[in-house]
């Protein structure tokens, strides 16, 4: 899926903005030249790892050659000429170009930045146009890039574009207007509009996702994913997310926007985020995402895509049946397709936590055989790590935890793999063990029948980050539940009910007696297991 955003023309020479253009920040002319710069992107991007810091070291120079020239970095890129993409719309001033030329970067950034413009899969499942984020997860740039540039025209028109009336090209009548679709949120609910409508056509083999691997994770080239491509796999649902949530920042503080290095380095390196928000920052683009925007909201700008795309493309020979005239489609189809798609979304993407897979963290293969679970189970057994017994706070940190914990299990324990099911990071992330599908080592004697979740950290004295525990109280949980892995009515357990330990710490199994779930009437005692 190939999202072409501005269309080429020649140049009108001479061309100058007007005076009030000036107000606009140097960088904001090199956002959308990421994204229109060229439609045929280079198989060889150069050897720049796909690394967002990549992108912003390269935005850096950019922006280290454009300042203290207040208009003529925006009248050199922003050439005037006419765009009619939606993209090029969205822009306070004419975005099309011809070519990619900015002579202070070198053929290998231009090369490399060709390469990112695009969103797109092939059949050997390589995704192309995402770059992997210091956080350990992977976005596409196009959406994110989208959604910058929609909240900073958001922030300097102060509203939203109006409904506008659309035409039928072929006979020129009105078809009516669409409901007003906001340049935030377009990049994804036009994607999951098609999404939905392939897959209720049988055009799509996946409805959404999935997720991938890159092949060196420290200089990441390649990213495969891990199952057939839907239109929107993760990495343009978390482009398209974090373009929502910094999109919205910018356009709450259109007065003075910083750099879009800036802004993408406070937004992407767990910190104090953005303008010492802590909690703005890709770790939490989930939780931030749902804060702006309902699943009402989400469904009313899916109904919005969906209308433009039908009325748009009637005469479009793209292979997408449902888009051209909605014939396939009556209206209370199209009503329900669009309920379950903001239903299913939010349930998968916002609601469930995000989990890091293993490939991500530099897991070893298991050894021997898995043993498959029997779904769904009846109990989540709740641990701590005690070793290590400092919370991790980073992905690289978070990472070299899990891989040290592996060890030990399979080295020192002689375990197949690393024992626990999954395991909570302190930086906002699940983290995958041996998963939803197979017998972990984590609860002796009832590793078959329930979920081993141990939290990193020695929590004897204190309690995890209130998000830690949120993660798996509320969304693991309801998410297991909801994917039929765990039964509604399950049963959690302090590992110390099960078994002579002191696991999960005496602070965290206080707080767990206050989950749903929890059983009281079960203890240990002088090594022996009690219910009453």
């Amino acid at each position: 899926m190939t999202h072409h955003f501005c269309q080429r023309t020649s140049l009108h020479d001479g061309h100058r903005l007007p005076p009030e253009d000036k107000m606009f920040p140097a960088w904001l002319g090199f956002v959308p030249v990421l994204l229109c710069a060229s439609l045929e992107a280079e198989t060889n991007a150069g050897r720049f790892p796909f690394r967002m810091d990549s992108v912003i070291r390269i935005l850096g120079d950019m922006e280290s050659h454009l300042e203290g020239t207040p208009d003529s970095p925006v009248a050199e890129l922003f050439r005037g000429l006419d765009c009619e993409s939606d993209f090029c719309q969205l822009s306070p001033v004419p975005v099309t170009f011809a070519s990619l030329n900015l002579p202070y970067l070198s053929e290998k950034q231009i090369s490399f930045l060709k390469h990112l413009q695009n969103h797109k899969t092939d059949g050997s499942w390589t995704e192309y146009g995402a770059v992997l984020t210091p956080d350990g997860t992977t976005v596409s740039l196009s959406p994110l890039l989208e959604g910058i540039v929609g909240g900073l025209k958001r922030g300097h028109e102060g509203a939203v574009p109006t409904t506008a009336w659309l035409t039928d090209p072929l006979n020129n009548t009105d078809l009516g207007p669409c409901p007003t679709l906001d340049p935030l949120l377009a990049p994804l609910a036009k994607s999951l509009a098609v999404a939905f409508s392939l897959f209720h056509a049988g055009q799509s083999r996946a409805l959404l996702g999935p997720n991938g691997c890159w092949d060196d994770i420290l200089a990441p080239h390649t990213f495969t994913l891990v199952g057939p491509p839907s239109p929107v796999p993760d990495a343009f649902i978390n482009g398209a997310m974090d373009g929502v949530i910094l999109g919205t920042y910018l356009a709450k503080n259109a007065g003075s926007p910083p750099n879009i290095s800036s802004l993408l380095h406070g937004y992407y390196h767990a910190g104090e985020g953005l303008a010492g928000e802590n909690q703005t920052r890709s770790n939490f683009r989930r939780k931030n995402f749902s804060d702006l925007v309902s699943k009402e909201k989400l469904r009313e700008q899916l109904e919005s895509s969906l209308c433009l795309l039908r009325h748009r493309h009637l005469q479009d020979d793209d292979g997408h049946p449902l888009l051209r005239g909605g014939t396939l489609l009556t209206d209370k189809e199209a009503a329900s397709l669009l309920a379950q798609a903001a239903e299913e979304f939010t349930a998968i993407y916002v609601e469930c936590p995000a989990v890091i897979p293993r490939c991500m963290w530099g897991a070893q293969p298991y050894k021997g055989t898995p043993t498959q679970l029997q779904l769904p189970l009846g109990f989540v057994y709740i641990h701590h790590t005690h070793s290590p017994g400092k919370p991790c706070r980073t992905f690289p940190e978070c990472a070299a935890d899990m891989r040290a914990m592996q060890r030990f299990h399979q080295v020192v324990r002689g375990w197949d793999d690393i024992g626990y099911s999954f395991v909570v990071g302190g930086d906002g992330y699940i983290y995958q063990g041996r998963g939803w599908q197979w017998v972990g080592a984590h609860t002796l004697g009832h590793n078959s029948k329930g979920y081993g979740v141990g939290f990193i950290g020695d929590y004897m004295k204190t309690l995890p980050e209130p998000f830690a525990l949120e993660l798996v109280k509320d969304n693991f949980m309801q998410c297991a539940v909801r994917g039929s892995r765990l039964k509604a009515n399950y049963t959690v357990y302090g590992h110390r009910q099960v078994v002579p330990t002191l696991c999960p710490g005496d602070r965290l199994f206080q707080e767990i007696k206050t989950w749903k779930g929890f059983n009281e009437r079960c203890f240990m005692k002088h090594g022996v297991r009690h219910c009453i």
